[in-house]
């Protein structure tokens, strides 16, 4: 009996159960429960499309700056630009910000749809 508890690891097993449940079917809502009140319901909605969009718009936005973090650490292995080669033009800093948020929004947008068509609340 030693034998199969030295086998065992908690934290696999915490994950194959998060696993299971993650990819199992969905559970069925319960018919007792009453729904949210619907501007609850779309503020929910609202609120998942523009948090991804936010967050992903911002990572986006701030990639640039990240970069040349990284390249000023390893300086000494390549010859750097300087100048204007190093500035962030504010219309790249745009469009950096509005793709994120478009990506961030849409995988928002594609749970909000499964919701609406599946009549399930988020």
């Amino acid at each position: 009996m030693n034998d199969e508890n030295e086998d065992v690891n908690p934290v696999n097993e915490m994950l194959t159960e998060l696993e299971e449940a993650a990819l199992g079917p969905d559970l069925p809502a319960d018919a007792d429960s009453p729904r949210d009140v619907w501007w609850l319901r779309w503020l929910k909605f609202i609120s998942i499309i523009a948090l991804p969009a936010i967050v992903l718009g911002l990572g986006f936005l701030f990639e640039y700056g990240a970069e040349l973090k990284h390249r000023d650490m390893d300086s000494s292995k390549r010859i750097m630009p300087s100048g204007p080669a190093e500035q962030d033009v504010h219309g790249e800093m745009k469009f950096r910000f509005w793709l994120g948020a478009s990506v961030g929004g849409s995988l928002g947008l594609i749970y909000v749809a499964k919701c609406v068509i599946r009549k399930t609340d988020p």
